[in-house]
């Protein structure tokens, strides 16, 4: 009889193979995560200017240049920078480490008192016209909204007049006479028939 060989126990190296196997198996390993409950009305939004509350960043100011809805986290100016390698891209774009701004949550960012410069919370009020406004609760000062919301990011291209159909073009027949001929005649085959419905009981 040949001699029952065991299995070799696992070697270092292999524990994570196997941990990782087996968290596939169980249906285990990394899960997307999950997005925080959506916010239905927005206190601050991009342009405005805002401190940052708590973090490494706390204290420092700065103007909201994204907004991140879903994730619920702001990209402020200058403000929480983290380096981050970049390949080449081309003659122009050699690649390496640069600066960039990294997302901060929303729970560590407060709105800025237009009348005293300090953080704020922020309540709504409407205007005697019905125009809903914010409102700082330190000073009670209004918090007008920024004027890069009005300009578009993509504003729709507008046509020169060149481009644009003349209206004698527009009412320009096309059809050559025969092709009028063959519509005519189809319309004059066509016989429209209405099935007379039953008379209700």
């Amino acid at each position: 009889d040949c001699a029952k060989m065991s299995a070799p126990a696992p070697t270092t190296q292999m524990r994570p193979v196997l941990s990782r196997l087996l968290q596939q198996r169980r249906g285990g390993g990394s899960r997307p995560k999950k997005l925080p409950e959506p916010i239905s009305v927005w206190k601050i939004v991009r342009g405005d200017k805002v401190q940052v509350i708590a973090g490494k960043e706390a204290g420092k100011q700065g103007t909201i240049v994204k907004v991140y809805r879903k994730e619920q986290k702001l990209l402020i100016t200058s403000l929480n920078l983290v380096k981050k390698h970049v390949a080449p891209r081309g003659p122009n774009q050699p690649g390496g480490i640069i600066t960039k701004e990294a997302p901060i949550h929303l729970s560590n960012v407060a709105l800025i008192d237009p009348v005293q410069g300090v953080p704020t919370k922020v309540k709504f009020g409407f205007l005697e016209d019905g125009t809903k406004v914010r409102i700082a609760k330190k000073s009670g000062a209004i918090i007008p909204k920024p004027d890069i919301l009005r300009a578009r990011r993509h504003p729709h291209p507008v046509g020169s007049a060149d481009t644009d159909t003349s209206p004698e073009a527009a009412h320009r027949v096309t059809a050559s006479p025969h092709e009028l001929g063959l519509q005519d005649a189809i319309r004059s085959l066509t016989i429209l028939r209405h099935k007379p419905r039953p008379a209700a009981p």
